[in-house]
């Protein structure tokens, strides 16, 4: 998906969403901002990464609220397993909008885990070698 497109998919969510740097093309990597709006992303703004060695892996960081759970050492936000089933990950071909809502849903999923100490999504077992999670939440190997 060229970065034209990812850009509009995310800009049509209604956010205010800039890009940072604009390389030459997608494999080169780039950065968006993503400012916080009123009523999909109140408390948050968003720097999403799209590496120039994976762009299909975006790293998000979320300025605001923290939560403890579902972070990268990184501070990224963890929103899905490598090992999960294609279902479960992201990938450019989903598209921008597809991306801003899986982030609008884990800031949501953290409010709650906030709130509660439980978190309302799935997950996935984590851990060095552990396994992820097919469509039916069945853990695979």
């Amino acid at each position: 998906m060229a970065r034209a497109e990812l850009m509009t998919g995310m800009r049509s969510t209604g956010l205010d969403v800039r890009e940072v740097d604009r390389p030459a093309d997608f494999t080169s990597g780039f950065t968006v901002q993503v400012y916080p709006h009123v009523r999909i992303l109140p408390s948050h703004s968003l720097r999403i990464v799209f590496a120039a060695d994976d762009p299909a892996v975006p790293r998000v960081h979320a300025r605001g609220p923290d939560c403890p759970a579902h972070r990268n050492p990184d501070g990224s936000l963890c929103l899905w397993y490598p090992k999960d089933a294609p279902s479960r990950r992201w990938s450019p071909g989903d598209g921008g909008r597809l991306l801003i809502a899986i982030i609008v849903r884990h800031l949501r999923w953290e409010a709650a885990y906030r709130a509660t100490n439980v978190w309302p999504g799935f997950e996935a077992p984590h851990g060095h070698g552990s396994p992820g999670l097919d469509e039916q939440d069945r853990t695979i190997g």
